[in-house]
């Protein structure tokens, strides 16, 4: 299986690896999501400006705690599903708690965290242009230039 994804151009001008997803809202409908693809993230997270469309999806009282090298910022805690689109045209769900960023200066995108990523092989390939989650029954192998 291979969702791919895109080296996005944000709005500060810089160019980073994301991948589209889409959220199932509080109404049921799926909303698309434009992920960044972060290694060093714990936990996804969405972006504030989902807050309305979420809510008042399930919500727990067990907050995740969120922290970079910003330092902390508040978050609540949503139940809700997630898919991708695979390279068959298909969609691969993942349903858990996620975060979300209470403010709107926590974050522009939404963020895939390791709770998801780590079901995956991720590639961040800028030189040549590749955002890919790799899953069986593909792979990928290193080889030594010849």
């Amino acid at each position: 299986m291979i969702v791919s994804g895109q080296w996005l151009k944000c709005d500060d001008e810089v160019i980073r690896p994301s991948v589209l997803g889409q959220v199932r809202a509080a109404d049921g409908q799926m909303v698309d999501v434009t992920f960044l693809l972060d290694a060093g993230a714990d936990r996804t997270v969405f972006s504030s400006r989902f807050l309305s469309l979420l809510q008042p999806l399930e919500t727990s009282e067990d907050q995740i705690h969120l922290a970079g090298v910003g330092g902390s910022v508040d978050s609540i805690t949503i139940a809700t599903v997630i898919a991708f689109v695979r390279d068959d045209g298909r969609r691969v769900t993942v349903r858990g708690s996620f975060g979300q960023f209470a403010k709107a200066e926590n974050a522009e995108l939404s963020v895939l965290g390791r709770d998801i990523t780590n079901n995956f092989s991720v590639i961040y390939d800028y030189p040549n242009q590749a955002v890919a989650l790799l899953a069986a029954p593909h792979y990928y192998v290193i080889k030594k230039a010849s």
